[in-house]
């Protein structure tokens, strides 16, 4: 256990985070080289405490979810590919080493990253199994006081710089899959090829092979079969998005309104143009849909927990959040004209942003993929509960609940109709929709964690019209789906007055009534 406190320990919630916000101008996006990150420039973030909230009290740390979150969304408003380093170091790295670790290699972990500027990172993806972890080829074998693990692993961030590792490899001859810990500097773990990846290039990707040996209170205490740990590891990953997009998007509404607002277009500004003052206008719902997803991670859930049973919301949320991430910042960098598409533009991050925000629909699993298993979650509990109603289940549905009264105009009833897998794609993407209006639904009735994250009351109905709005579309999808493949077509998909709610309108802004119930469906289990 580390002897030495931290000064910032003990400082209280917001002093600790107002302080960080206040030190991190020079990791801007438009300040820091887009490039692996320096030690020099990981010292001043350590200094700032960047991995406190994730390391246990005992342990010299800050231990607290929602500090870890507000470190990730302040990280990402200042520069994406830093919100996305610094989750991968505290919510897939450190978080589960608390979690899982062994005393004696927490004590090692948690001195190490109290003091230093080092970095962890999570090996799990393999050349030649894609999103398919369970064909992966890396291997471990018991081998006395030490298990060796052979293999080959690539995307991995920060391959080149990586000081620790938690690595997933498989028994040989049984399917069972274990964790293990590693140094770097043990030796066997390294970066064969370093690849040139469109953004994040401040994470470093590449290739690297490993021949290593740990020793036996390095593998991680997980026990669950097959690959529920590492489903259980992703969740927390993909519901960091929410934390990611918050910030990401925050700046984008910001930046996409001065750029309008300041571009001058005969005696007026392009702001003066109707259709530009839209697309703004959705930036920001977009924003507004990211911060109620944000709210729900930072509120409802908690990294220092299992968070198996969240596994809906945490789809639901990745796949939402990362489809926003892309359009918002292909919206902004349209806004800019000609110098969107200019690296280091002295007037906008716009190139950076699309590039860097493109990746989240294929990273932690392609939305088109876990769009299917949204949709299956989905489908087997609507199975199990007897009714027979798509949209009675979803007004019964944990997650769901709070938007029924908005989707009462919209025909789901087919839906659940035994879908072909084009169509669980599409049924997913709605998931996806019906998730969002649900946590806006109840951001409105709940006031912000604080003043930053607080949005203007009107624009919950707006946002809400959004997302109901690209619902409509993925119904239509969806019927449009079955005629391609020669099915038949579902007469009355949408009924005739589906297209948006009025901005103005207060539907929805009210509680749902009262429903009987039979139970509260909530667990993807």
């Amino acid at each position: 256990m580390s002897k030495l406190r931290h000064p910032l320990v003990d400082l209280d919630s917001s002093e600790f985070l107002d302080n960080f916000r206040r030190s991190i101008d020079e990791f801007d996006s438009a300040r820091l080289p887009h490039e692996p990150l320096s030690r020099e420039s990981l010292r001043k973030l350590v200094d700032l405490g960047v991995y406190l909230p994730a390391i246990p009290r005992e342990y010299g740390g800050r231990e607290s979810h929602q500090e870890m979150c507000e470190v990730i969304e302040v990280m990402s408003e200042r520069n994406l590919p830093m919100g996305m380093y610094t989750m991968i170091v505290t919510v897939l790295f450190l978080r589960n080493v608390a979690a899982c670790g062994d005393d004696a290699l927490k004590a090692e972990v948690f001195e190490d990253f109290a003091k230093n500027p080092v970095i962890g990172g999570l090996a799990f993806t393999e050349p030649g199994s894609g999103s398919n972890l369970a064909r992966m080829q890396t291997t471990y074998h018991d081998d006395g006081d030490t298990y060796r693990i052979t293999g080959t692993k690539h995307w991995q961030a920060f391959s080149e710089q990586a000081d620790w590792w938690i690595i997933c490899a498989k028994h040989p001859e049984r399917k069972e899959f274990a964790y293990f810990a590693h140094k770097r500097s043990d030796g066997g773990f390294v970066t064969t090829e370093v690849y040139d990846s469109l953004g994040l290039k401040n994470l470093g990707y590449g290739l690297n092979t490993l021949d290593l040996r740990v020793p036996r209170h390095y593998r991680l205490a997980k026990a669950r079969e097959g690959l529920g740990d590492a489903a259980e590891i992703l969740c927390a990953s993909r519901f960091s998005k929410a934390a990611m997009a918050s910030g990401f998007l925050r700046r984008l509404s910001r930046e996409a309104l001065r750029q309008v607002s300041t571009r001058k277009i005969g005696e007026g500004t392009l702001h003066d143009i109707g259709y530009v003052r839209y697309k703004v206008d959705r930036i920001k719902q977009n924003y507004v849909v990211c911060n109620a997803l944000y709210r729900h991670l930072m509120l409802a859930e908690d990294y220092n927990t299992d968070m198996q049973d969240s596994m809906f919301a945490s789809l639901a949320t990745k796949v939402l959040a990362s489809e926003f991430m892309l359009e918002s910042a292909l919206d902004y960098q349209q806004l800019c004209g000609g110098e969107g598409y200019r690296k280091g533009a002295p007037d906008n991050i716009a190139a950076y942003a699309l590039l860097d925000a493109r990746v989240y629909t294929v990273f932690d699993g392609t939305n088109d993929l876990l769009c299917q298993h949204l949709a299956h979650l989905f489908l087997r509990q609507f199975q199990q509960s007897g009714l027979r109603s798509p949209l009675e289940f979803i007004g019964r549905f944990g997650y769901l609940e709070d938007a029924f009264l908005h989707l009462t105009d919209i025909n789901l009833s087919h839906i659940a109709d035994a879908p072909s897998q084009d169509k669980v794609v599409i049924l997913g993407r709605i998931l996806s929709r019906v998730y969002g209006i649900s946590t806006l639904q109840k951001s409105s009735r709940s006031a912000a964690p604080s003043a930053r994250l607080a949005v203007d009351d009107a624009d919950y109905p707006k946002a809400i019209a959004v997302l109901k709005n690209e619902i409509v579309g993925l119904v239509n999808e969806y019927e449009l789906a079955g005629r391609l493949v020669g099915a038949p077509a579902v007469s009355g998909a949408l009924r005739a007055h589906t297209a948006m709610i009025p901005f103005d309108s207060k539907v929805g802004m009210r509680q749902c009534p009262a429903r009987p119930r039979t139970s509260r469906f909530r667990s993807s289990r």
